[in-house]
């Protein structure tokens, strides 16, 4: 897996979805899960007006393929209202300076993980509050997609950190949720925990 000069995966299916504006510095990898059915239906989803602009550079579907949604250089409507401090710098609305990875995953809807999963949910509690509940599985094959995409982003983009959606806008969202192995993807990428 490389990225090439366009700014795009050379082992992704490329779908785009039109928009963005043009973002010549990435500071931060944020992780979703899409809370749909497939990768190509919340595709398809972001290209209808009811998305209202939503959309990610990426989507890995759950049986690990990778779909590119836009480039690297362009900016997606993933992170909505969203804050984050690093390094004594603070940043707001991160869809200006982040590239969003989206997990086909049902997240904590009971009725997607009946349809669309083949694991055993994760019975948990998000650790930003909320009631124990069950949380989709992300497949093994998700995960090593993710990790590859990510360390590739990492180091060509010099990124400052990998966050979750309920990291960057912890009162609004809990994506990728317990479920997700975030330390274990963020170590493999050499940050720590």
């Amino acid at each position: 897996m490389k990225i090439l000069p366009n700014h795009h995966i050379d082992t992704a299916n490329y779908i785009p979805v039109p928009g963005g504006s043009p973002m010549r510095i990435r500071r931060f990898l944020v992780m979703h899960y899409t809370s749909g059915a497939t990768a190509l239906s919340s595709i398809n989803f972001w290209k209808t007006p009811d998305a209202k602009g939503a959309s990610a550079h990426f989507v890995i579907d759950r049986d690990g393929t990778l779909y590119q949604c836009r480039a690297c250089d362009t900016t997606c409507g993933h992170a909505g209202k969203s804050k984050w401090t690093h390094a004594g710098k603070t940043y707001e609305g991160l869809n200006s300076c982040s590239i969003g990875i989206e997990f086909a995953n049902g997240g904590d809807s009971t009725n997607l993980i009946r349809r669309y999963s083949t694991l055993p949910a994760l019975r948990a509690k998000h650790r930003n509050g909320g009631n124990v509940c069950d949380w989709e599985r992300y497949t093994p094959e998700q995960i090593a997609t993710g990790k590859k995409l990510a360390l590739v982003l990492v180091k060509r983009y010099n990124l400052d950190a990998i966050l979750g959606h309920d990291d960057i806008a912890p009162d609004r969202k809990v994506d990728p949720g317990p479920a997700f192995p975030m330390k274990e993807i963020r170590q493999h990428c050499g940050f720590t925990a």
